[in-house]
């Protein structure tokens, strides 16, 4: 398991996150979700980035890769969110790729205002012996003597050797992508907002202007790989074999877009029945903002990768039950794949359906003998399949934290420990404001 532990940055006083397969965090506007996801996304990225310098850089000496190391990670944090001398407050960000192990990255800002990088030297020594193995993997050959086929295939298997050793380098082999918020740029007009944000980029980083540009980043990642997306599936037909699970996760999303998909010649349609389609340039909000949510979970499938999802807000435009059945659609593939989910919300639904996974795994074990009961009562066979090829969400794969500004307890876990749900709900503390507001107009007629 990983950890992130902030203080004094941003608007975020004090948080610590455990980073499980399951990362739920709620709170009101401002308070800090997105602020933490991207920090999560930023460590994450960081094995990407190794990948690369050591590809590039084979021949570096330890301590030649230690500092490049660095100098990335300094010109990344202030390319995503500023530089440090324009910060008021100092600052500490703590990311602990091994809670096992111990092993962790900090960055913080000292009183000359700059920003400092430090592993902890048993991870560094860790990193070290891990790399040494890499790099003798990276022995030149003489590759003139080899046909333009046989490089691309060594070159191939190098980079997946390499993947797989960066990837234990930093206790992660998933793939990460960032969903943010805002996704239906990508099907009104992808081409102009593509040549936007990489222009906005490429300004940001050469002004003198305080900058803070991750948006702009995950936003340019997003849309390029929505394009992918949409290339993937032009023409495409249903891949893999015909199960019952396939069949359920079908049937979830044909409700979720109250139509199917598809993609013909590049035009991106929403079909209501055989014959009649309503393109998706022109198709409502909601389906606009969660087709690449749905093509990334059908691709995930398609291609059995281990992904690891950070989505903001995956709510956003869509219907309470939509809602609910995209949060299954969610957990399903992701426990089928041996995926992660982290996302934000504001939404009620969004956690009630997190409930009701949690507590349908305790029911199932606790009462095993009423399984047959419970899934007559949803009276439907996609539950029956659903449970048996991963509907549940196991306790220890969970966790849940609440964000609340001006609060006195900033981030605080809401899974209560005996029940092993979701608790502490100041959503329904609203609600109930709400409501006695209402009483009390009512009492004065």
């Amino acid at each position: 398991m990983q950890k992130i532990i902030i203080r004094n940055f941003r608007q975020i006083s004090n948080a610590e996150i455990e980073i499980k397969d399951f990362l739920f965090l709620i709170g009101e506007q401002a308070s800090g979700k997105s602020t933490i996801v991207k920090l999560i996304y930023f460590f994450k990225s960081l094995k990407q980035d190794y990948l690369n310098l050591l590809y590039e850089a084979n021949k570096n000496s330890l301590a030649g890769l230690q500092k490049q190391l660095i100098s990335n990670i300094q010109n990344k944090f202030a390319v995503y969110f500023g530089y440090t001398s324009r910060l008021d407050d100092d600052f500490c960000i703590q990311y602990i790729f091994s809670t096992e192990k111990e092993y962790k990255l900090t960055l913080f800002k000292n009183k000359k205002k700059s920003l400092q990088i430090q592993f902890d030297n048993e991870y560094w020594d860790f990193i070290s012996k891990r790399t040494l193995a890499l790099q003798e993997q990276l022995v030149s050959k003489n590759e003139n003597k080899m046909n333009f086929i046989l490089q691309e295939k060594v070159k191939s298997s190098l980079i997946k050797k390499m993947t797989v050793g960066v990837n234990k380098i930093f206790f992660d082999d998933r793939e990460t992508l960032f969903l943010p918020a805002g996704r239906n740029i990508t099907v009104s007009y992808p081409e102009q907002f593509q040549l936007l944000f990489f222009g906005e980029i490429k300004s940001a980083l050469y002004s003198n202007k305080e900058t803070n540009t991750v948006d702009i980043n995950l936003i340019k990642e997003f849309v390029s790989y929505s394009k992918f997306l949409a290339d993937y599936f032009n023409g495409a037909k249903e891949e893999g074999e015909n199960t019952p699970f396939r069949q359920l996760i079908h049937n979830i999303i044909s409700q979720i877009l109250h139509g199917d998909y598809k993609n013909e010649n590049g035009m991106e349609k929403i079909f209501y029945n055989e014959n009649e389609f309503v393109p998706l340039s022109i198709s409502s909000s909601g389906q606009q903002e969660v087709i690449r949510i749905i093509q990334d979970v059908i691709y995930i499938l398609n291609e059995k990768q281990k992904a690891s999802r950070i989505i903001e807000e995956p709510e956003t435009h869509l219907f309470p039950k939509a809602q609910k059945l995209l949060i299954e659609l969610l957990i399903l593939v992701a426990n089928k794949t041996n995926s992660q989910l982290i996302i934000t919300t504001h939404s009620p639904y969004v956690q009630a359906t997190f409930n009701n996974m949690l507590y349908y795994t305790k029911v199932i074990r606790a009462q095993s003998d009423k399984k047959k009961e419970i899934e007559k009562f949803f009276s439907t066979e996609n539950l029956k399949t659903a449970a048996k090829e991963c509907m549940n969400i196991e306790p220890d794969k969970f966790q849940a934290y609440a964000l609340k500004a001006n609060s006195d307890v900033y981030c605080k876990s809401i899974l209560d420990d005996v029940t092993q749900l979701i608790g502490d709900n100041f959503i329904d503390e609203e609600t109930e404001s709400i409501n006695n507001e209402f009483d009390f107009l009512y009492s004065m007629i």
